[in-house]
């Protein structure tokens, strides 16, 4: 697809008339650690305004957040921001947060939060959370 033209398209709003399916409201199930297959080591609930919503739980996690960005004269989307949740070797539990640039020639990490939850001699919950940046 020529990208030049697209830039061109209008974008008007799409009116939606009362019996139309993505017009009713439903009602989403609140999901509990029940509603896993097994004892869940992440969550996520994302609302992504008038597309949708989401809550899942799972043994790892992956997201990508792209803004629209001008690069070169022309808009694209860029991924900017990555959280990549899970289980390391050791049984504990990592989510790392991850910033890419177009500028940059390696995207940074610019946070790393890290629990046990196995660790039972742990008297209070236990959140470890490291913000020294670090090139991947």
């Amino acid at each position: 697809m020529d990208t030049e033209a697209t830039n061109h398209l209008a974008v008007r709003a799409i009116k939606l008339i009362p019996s139309d399916p993505c017009s009713k409201e439903v009602e989403e199930p609140k999901l509990t650690v029940r509603d896993c297959p097994e004892a869940p080591k992440f969550e996520v609930r994302c609302h992504a305004g008038d597309a949708g919503h989401l809550e899942v739980c799972s043994g790892s996690v992956s997201v990508r957040v792209g803004q629209r960005i001008r690069r070169e004269g022309k808009e694209e989307l860029w991924g900017s921001l990555l959280v990549e949740c899970k289980e390391q070797d050791d049984g504990s539990l990592a989510v790392e947060v991850v910033i890419c640039h177009p500028d940059w020639d390696e995207p940074v990490r610019i946070a790393s939060i890290q629990s046990n939850p196995s660790d039972e001699k742990a008297a209070e919950p236990t959140l470890r959370c490291d913000f020294q940046q670090k090139q991947l």
